[in-house]
């Protein structure tokens, strides 16, 4: 894939069928879904920046399959056909939670890359900027802050619909293999914190969560809720999003 990076990305390659973050055609319009949990801005405008920073969590999983939680923030996505994100994600395998990975995927162009390797316990920031003018204008960075390790990708939308840029998001998700919703494995509330997005050019002077028109989304499947964000903190940055069921 074409990009700056600090190290080379590389398809997942646990995830045979292919593994895809972003999933919009799984969607329910309003504030539920059967595959995001979380916080969109939805305010009419394009937007060119969205940010946050999160503690990567622990799972248990059951041994159902495929068992995956990804945490990202991007743009597009929650009415509208791509999405620009970037985040962390594990894969159980039985009872293992496997191997956590920073990630990005320009949806649907291409699969969920991993880059390298992270630490439960590690504090995470990712953003997403789009700076316009440029022949790969969206800049997609997640950064583990702990090790100091980071991805830094220049992307294109090359897709139809283009990259409309008309939502930024802060997501917990159970991605899907191969159009299939992964189990949601048990995680312990997953505290965002330091939510900001815009739609200044090049994502210049960047406000909270709550500055835009928003809506919080409740991750629902066959029994019931699968995971709920809690209101927005005080200062409109950030929230905390629970565990309820893994079912699809």
């Amino acid at each position: 894939m074409a990009g700056v990076m600090s190290l080379a990305a590389a398809p997942l390659a646990s995830a045979a069928p292919a593994l895809t973050s972003g999933g919009v055609a799984l969607r329910v319009h309003g504030g539920t879904s059967h595959n995001w949990s979380g916080y969109a801005d939805t305010q009419s405008g394009t937007y060119t920046f969205v940010e946050a920073n999160w503690t990567e969590p622990s799972y248990t999983c059951d041994g159902n399959a495929p068992e995956s939680s990804a945490i990202w923030v991007g743009l597009d996505g929650y009415s509208s056909g791509t999405v620009e994100q970037g985040g962390t994600i594990a894969i159980c395998s039985g009872t293992n939670q496997g191997t956590h990975f920073a990630w990005w995927e320009m949806y649907p162009k291409n699969a969920v890359q991993e880059v390298f390797a992270v630490k439960v316990g590690d504090k995470m920031f990712a953003s997403v900027t789009y700076k316009a003018g440029s022949k790969k204008p969206f800049d997609i960075l997640v950064k583990d802050v702990t090790s100091g390790r980071s991805l830094n990708m220049l992307e294109a939308c090359t897709t139809t619909p283009t990259c409309n840029r008309t939502s930024a998001e802060w997501i917990v998700e159970s991605p899907s293999f191969g159009g299939q919703i992964a189990y949601l494995p048990k995680f312990k509330p997953i505290k965002f914190t330091a939510g900001f997005a815009s739609q200044a050019p090049n994502g210049a002077n960047p406000s909270a969560i709550s500055a835009f028109t928003h809506v919080s989304i409740t991750m629902t499947g066959a029994t019931g809720n699968r995971a709920v964000p809690s209101a927005l903190t005080s200062n409109g940055q950030g929230f905390t999003d629970k565990w309820v069921s893994g079912t699809p």
